[in-house]
């Protein structure tokens, strides 16, 4: 079912059902409708020619969500652009996109024009979504998708989650991620009620209402800190980065009947793999629909256990960077590739390596698993592992670590000196209060290498 039939299909069954809510707003079914109705008779007159894009540029997840509803209603093309980026790369997004209008303003500041707009619902296959990829090692690239490629998911994922029209789906975070954006668009067209958030604090997502919850692993760990007595969502969705065994057993401690579904995916690829409970050291095997190799450097399949590069067909891939220049995303015969690394087991399950190696006095270490094992380490809440330039060594490991307590250098040595080979243990250590994040809650690893170089993170001590 696409957003729009599940919409119209909420309207007819009970329109005065809430069917999104952010702080004290609420629209009902028909209200919401009504409010996209009213923003796509503004859109249809601006956008007279091509291309059918528009840029929205609003801080408030809801407006984004119904200025993106109502570009879906007249066929055009939605981007969610995250307004906290620094204005050279919002400018540098735009240009990418190439928008035919840039929204900047509420919805509610739009007057009914009187126009009747007719729901084109423009063709599966055609421009639907523009997706901003997450930045983590650099400036964010536009990518553009079909609707198809998002609808084609709904029902797996609706299966895996057990959704239903009876749940409230709470979507922590602005709609430029493309995780937030999702959750979003597949509660509305399963007939679920979608709870925003402006603005990511442990209090606001203190809602009873809560079944099913769209996390990233920190805000996880927020939620848990912070003790929420009356938080106890039916089902918890993880993604963004890899969830860490501590966290998984604190989070069944403290919601013993939730149940964890944690998928692995990136903007371009979509849904790679998926996971409901077993082997919490992988990301789960096989979305469905979707096929997975590991291809070594030769570019043939690895054998089970055999580390190489992550390779992915199915039909949720988006289609392309849309200024077509050359980037992370490669297309070879139907299958796709980010360059994440790993490797699958003998029974499907995917471990994963990171995408940027580090290579170090001639020896190649993978970041991702370091990070497990430190993260595990007696007072961190977070850390995240990167290379730095080294003369002699070419490049030395160096951790950046998010304390939840005190944290001594001495006592992360010993735990890294116990716990992993000498060529993976951090030469440099240091101590952030947070780390750098984008917008959909990933760790900025470009952004913690500039600050490094910059001298802006003290040395643990």
């Amino acid at each position: 079912m696409t957003v729009a039939a599940g919409l119209a299909a909420r309207v007819a069954a009970n329109p005065d059902a809430c069917a999104v809510s952010i702080d004290d707003r609420r629209w009902t079914a028909a209200g919401l409708a009504a409010t996209v109705a009213t923003a796509a008779g503004w859109l249809a007159p601006q956008l007279t020619g091509e291309p059918r894009r528009v840029a929205v540029c609003v801080a408030d997840p809801a407006d984004q969500l119904l200025w993106a509803l109502a570009a879906h209603r007249i066929g055009a093309a939605a981007a969610v652009l995250d307004v906290r980026w620094p204005p050279e790369q919002q400018t540098a997004a735009l240009e990418q996109i190439s928008p035919g209008l840039i929204v900047r303003h509420p919805v509610a500041s739009v007057a009914p024009s009187g126009i009747a707009v007719r729901c084109t619902d423009a063709a599966a296959e055609s421009l639907g979504w523009i997706s901003l990829t997450s930045g983590t090692t650099g400036a964010p690239r536009a990518l553009g998708r079909s609707w198809a490629s998002w609808t084609a998911s709904f029902p797996a994922f609706t299966q895996l989650t057990g959704l239903t029209a009876d749940d409230t789906v709470l979507v922590p975070g602005s709609l430029s991620s493309s995780m937030f954006a999702y959750g979003a668009f597949h509660a509305l067209a399963a007939g679920a009620r979608v709870r925003l958030l402006a603005g990511w604090q442990p209090e606001s997502a203190d809602d009873p209402e809560v079944t099913v919850a769209h996390l990233v692993p920190t805000m996880l760990a927020d939620l848990l800190d912070a003790g929420r007595s009356d938080f106890r969502p039916r089902v918890v969705v993880t993604a963004g980065a890899k969830l860490s065994a501590d966290l998984e057993r604190r989070v069944r401690a403290a919601w013993p009947g939730t149940l964890i579904v944690e998928y692995y995916g990136s903007s371009e690829q979509s849904f790679v793999t998926a996971r409901t409970g077993a082997d919490p050291a992988t990301v789960g095997r096989p979305f469905p629909g979707v096929q997975v190799e590991v291809r070594d450097d030769t570019g043939h399949r690895a054998p089970a256990g055999g580390p190489g590069v992550i390779w992915t067909r199915s039909p949720y891939a988006a289609e392309d960077y849309l200024d077509g220049a050359a980037g992370r995303f490669r297309q070879v015969g139907g299958w796709v590739s980010v360059g994440d690394r790993g490797w699958l087991d003998g029974t499907g399950a995917l471990s994963l390596l990171g995408r940027e190696q580090i290579t170090t006095g001639g020896t190649t270490v993978d970041p991702a698993p370091v990070e497990s094992v430190l993260r595990a380490a007696p007072g961190v809440r977070d850390v995240v592992v990167v290379g730095l330039p080294h003369p002699r060594l070419g490049e030395v490991v160096a951790a950046a670590v998010e304390c939840r307590l005190d944290c001594r250098l001495s006592s992360l040595r010993l735990y890294a000196r116990a716990h992993l080979a000498a060529a993976q243990r951090p030469r440099r250590w240091y101590a952030v209060a947070q780390l750098p994040r984008t917008g959909g809650g990933k760790p900025a690893r470009a952004d913690l290498v500039a600050a490094i170089q910059q001298g802006r993170l003290l040395p643990l001590s």
